[in-house]
């Protein structure tokens, strides 16, 4: 197993805090074995665990019920209890609501593979009662492991050997640990067909699967550029309606993640189109059908981009720490890649290039507009920025 950051996090907030637990992430991305993890440390410890998987049949006949009776007996002597895959559930808001209210000794840590699927069955009953963390795709600083806390020459060459493999094949754990790249394209493929597609025509519930199908795709081809919906409605032959709530699903199954535009000046600033940038570039590349080297490729750009821009949020939802991630563009072309807000309402602008060592003019526009000077992240010091 290759120790996840945001682990620690998870168990010191199930040991203290006193609330429902929720570990929230796509397929794939090591849900279980992390649950699994936490359930053999508290084991260790003296704690009574029992893990249920929801996606098993027996598992979910043993917790899918609102009856205090039956959740007595199965928490009877329990001190943990841990449910994976907890959208399965009929009603998993009401459920863990009433292990919370009446079953005070029992610690609770669910998972779930749909922000959309799950939050919107548990946000009315377990409002104030439950704390959720995220679960990216393995980041950068888990890869290098104990190698992160060597010094920055060792670090950097380390991690230049493994940049090319997670622009093309992205960092999911069992993609990741595949040496062999024609395999790791199997996988890929085979977590598209699974999870992408399988499990958000289920969670969405969606009428036409060959639009979402398309949709995707098309953002696929799109990363870094701006998302105009009435091109897409006409482009897939779908209305404007079913777009929007199509890419609310995909970001909310966690594939693709929405970035909004920085503006304190309308009128010089556009203001409604918002970039689209994929949670794992490997899915992105799956999509495509697209595993040719970097070095040949016309999109390298754009993979630069879109890599910077998810580790960077690895970087902080690993650390539990939140921001507010944004691009600017002025109507008349200038641009920022990057605009992030901390929680101290700190501003900070980075341009991300592939290969140039200068700003850009619209870089130059954005600190004569805002004075905040903006830095350049680039090959030679990416390392920095993302770890």
């Amino acid at each position: 197993m290759i120790p996840r950051l945001i682990e620690d996090l998870v168990l010191s907030s199930l040991k203290s805090s006193g609330k429902v637990i929720l570990v929230l992430g796509a397929r794939q991305v090591g849900k279980t074995t992390l649950v699994k993890d936490i359930g053999k440390k508290l084991e260790e410890e003296g704690s009574r665990v029992v893990y249920l998987n929801c996606d098993l049949s027996e598992d979910i006949s043993a917790i899918n019920t609102i009856s205090k009776t039956i959740l007595e007996r199965l928490l009877a002597h329990t001190d943990i209890i841990l449910i994976d895959e907890a959208q399965r559930l009929d009603n998993p808001g009401l459920t863990l609501k009433i292990i919370y209210d009446n079953f005070k000794q029992v610690k609770v840590l669910a998972t779930g593979s749909s922000s959309f699927d799950l939050k919107n069955k548990l946000s009315d009953p377990l409002t104030g009662r439950y704390l959720d963390f995220t679960l990216h795709p393995l980041s950068f600083t888990e890869i290098l492991g104990e190698q992160a806390q060597t010094n920055e020459a060792i670090l950097k060459g380390k991690a230049d050997a493994l940049l090319s493999q997670a622009m093309l094949y992205g960092l999911y754990p069992e993609v990741y640990l595949e040496n062999r790249p024609e395999q790791k394209q199997v996988l890929l493929e085979r977590i598209v067909e699974s999870y992408l597609y399988r499990d958000i025509l289920t969670f969405g519930r969606i009428k036409n699967s060959q639009a979402i199908k398309d949709l995707a795709k098309a953002l696929a081809y799109q990363i870094g550029s701006e998302v105009n919906e009435n091109e897409l409605s006409n482009r897939l032959k779908i209305d404007r309606k079913t777009v929007v709530s199509y890419l609310d699903i995909l970001e909310k199954s966690y594939v693709i993640v929405g970035v909004h535009p920085y503006s304190k000046n309308p009128r010089r600033e556009i203001g409604s189109q918002y970039k689209v940038y994929f949670v794992d570039l490997g899915i992105r590349n799956a999509l495509i059908g697209d595993f040719n080297p970097i070095n040949l490729r016309a999109d390298a750009g754009f993979l630069w981009e879109n890599f910077l821009f998810i580790e960077r949020r690895k970087k902080f939802a690993n650390a539990s720490k939140s921001i507010t991630s944004n691009f600017w563009r002025s109507y008349s072309g200038a641009e920022v890649d990057y605009i992030e807000k901390t929680t101290n309402e700190k501003l900070r602008a980075f341009e991300f290039k592939y290969g140039r060592t200068s700003l850009s003019r619209g870089a130059h526009s954005f600190t004569n507009d805002y004075g905040i000077t903006v830095e350049l992240i680039n090959h030679g010091n990416y390392v920095g920025f993302i770890c």
